[in-house]
């Protein structure tokens, strides 16, 4: 099979290319867990220090890659003069929210400490850092914009969750399902995946994984020539790929989602009871934490206003904190779009003008 061809199977499933002219880079964390980076330099090349775009990926905190940023990416910042990072961090449900925060921030850390290096002196500016998170990247990247020193410049976000509790009933517990709703039907059964929800193995840790069902609608090779990178179909990857089909059938599966947020995200067995979870989740909501603050980076928001996973709500909320406390906002809202509806725009599309988007700042 060609390259092209390759590309053309995987679009037909909306799995994102990488663009070509990157280098991969690893490092350990305090730790102990091996992260990696990938760099895009701006495209055309730079004659002076220019920005950078660090960017968060999504995929509910369990799934998802480092390996391709979100399409637009490309000729919205690449070719304007832009340098891109994109980072991977450990995901649910080994680890919670906190620890992949903490893995942004060390990405972070390891890119104001290493792209000098790697880009050039005269060619990056480390102090112009730019975050971007997409969809349950939005959330570490909204906290990164709380908790770096020294602070980015901008924060997008991107269709994201930025106040857990108000999007769902977490702080509400669970029951395990009963039995009445239809037994799931996957490989793994419902006692393998309830079970996986509470395993804290760090051993057993991703640091990235697929989107979604990939291994069911394309193949190891296609996507190892889009995301240009050595991808197995292995047990534990589809295991990983199940869980994330599994909490997110919820029409079926009363309460499975839930469940899935406040063992797999946020190990609520930990907390001595719903006051000390809720405490916790505070601290882990970008949009609710401007209430103590008087500051926060000029923010930019891109949420589809039919967005079924991520209420276009949760952007508002935090738009309208901002706004109230003189924090430069940019807000794109468009109309009758789902998540990830972004991913159409490319090169080609991006050229053209586009017409219908709600926007203000």
């Amino acid at each position: 099979m060609s390259d092209n061809q390759a590309i053309l199977d995987a679009a037909e499933y909306g799995t994102r290319k990488c663009p070509s002219g990157f280098s991969d880079h690893s490092f350990k964390t305090d730790s102990g867990v091996e992260l990696a980076v990938r760099i895009w330099p701006a495209d055309p090349p730079v004659h002076e220090p220019a920005p950078v775009v660090f960017y968060t990926h999504g995929g509910g905190w369990f799934a998802g890659n480092h390996f391709a940023p979100l399409p637009w990416m490309e000729p919205g910042f690449r070719q304007r003069g832009y340098h891109i990072v994109s980072h991977n961090y450990r995901l649910g449900p080994q680890a919670s929210y906190e620890m992949q925060l903490q893995d942004s921030m060390d990405a972070v850390s390891w890119c104001r400490a290493n792209l000098p290096s790697i880009l050039g002196t005269d060619k990056v500016d480390v102090s112009q850092l730019i975050l971007c998170g997409e969809s349950g990247g939005t959330l570490l990247a909204g906290l990164m914009g709380h908790h770096l020193s020294p602070p980015p410049k901008a924060v997008i976000l991107v269709y994201g969750i930025l106040d857990p509790a108000a999007a769902w009933p977490i702080l509400a517990p669970v029951p395990e399902n009963s039995g009445v709703t239809p037994p799931w039907v996957g490989e793994f059964s419902d006692a393998e995946l309830e079970e996986f929800l509470k395993d804290r193995d760090k051993s057993n840790v991703l640091t990235d994984a697929l989107w979604a069902d990939e291994n069911k609608t394309t193949s190891e090779q296609v996507l190892s020539r889009c995301w240009k990178t050595d991808v197995r179909f292995t047990r534990r990857i589809r295991l990983q790929s199940e869980l994330l089909q599994w909490r997110s059938d919820i029409a079926a599966r009363v309460g499975s989602f839930v469940r899935s947020v406040r063992l797999g995200s946020l190990h609520a067995e930990r907390f001595a009871d719903e006051e000390d979870l809720a405490t916790f989740l505070l601290s882990m909501s970008p949009s609710p934490l401007l209430e103590t603050k008087t500051w926060y980076p000029p923010t930019a928001f891109l949420h589809g206003v039919a967005d079924k996973a991520a209420p276009v709500a949760q952007s508002q909320a935090m738009a309208n904190r901002l706004k109230a406390m003189n924090v430069p906002v940019v807000e794109c809202y468009e109309p009758n779009e789902d998540h990830v509806f972004d991913h159409k725009y490319t090169v080609s599309s991006l050229r053209r003008r586009h017409h219908g988007s709600i926007c203000a700042d």
